[in-house]
């Protein structure tokens, strides 16, 4: 009897089919991102310019450009027979004769950089009291009016018909 056996069969590896699921798996994900990335990249640049053009009707909206708001006598303004609205909004204290207001906070570009200040849009007031810091300041524009408070100090331009809220 032979007793030598073949030892190399034994150790060599039998071989064995190609695997393929690994390679198909792997071809799957990679075609799922690329189709990811053609459809997420338009539109992430699609969302980031509608934003910033939304950002830009903001800004020229809230602008504080336009002819300033002719001013008030301080005896003018209290003689009026109407009861004045008041309403405090951040340091200020506002009132107006008629019309509604719409308040918010914007960043204007001052000399000193660009800051946050409280703004309010009024719809014809008639009349405008502006208290800011110990200080009155007192308006009279002949439509709707814009007043921000910048650095303390009471900020007001005309502007065309405002429709508050709408």
């Amino acid at each position: 009897m032979n007793t030598t056996t073949d030892t190399t069969a034994q150790s060599r590896p039998v071989s064995a089919p190609l695997r393929t699921e690994g390679r198909s798996r792997r071809t799957i994900w990679i075609l799922f991102a690329v189709v990811a990335l053609v459809v997420v990249a338009p539109l992430t640049g699609f969302t980031l310019v509608k934003q910033r053009q939304a950002a830009a009707v903001a800004e020229a909206y809230w602008s504080l450009a336009g002819t300033p708001c002719p001013t008030l006598a301080p005896a003018a303004f209290t003689a009026a027979s109407r009861k004045p609205m008041t309403f405090a909004f951040d340091e200020a204290v506002i009132e107006r004769r008629a019309g509604h207001m719409e308040c918010t906070h914007r960043v204007y570009a001052q000399a000193a950089g660009r800051r946050e200040a409280p703004v309010c849009d009024f719809s014809g007031p008639i009349a405008l009291a502006v208290a800011v810091g110990g200080t009155r300041a007192f308006y009279a524009p002949p439509g709707s009016a814009r007043v921000a408070v910048i650095d303390g100090k009471p900020v007001c331009v005309q502007r065309p018909w405002t429709d508050i809220g709408g």
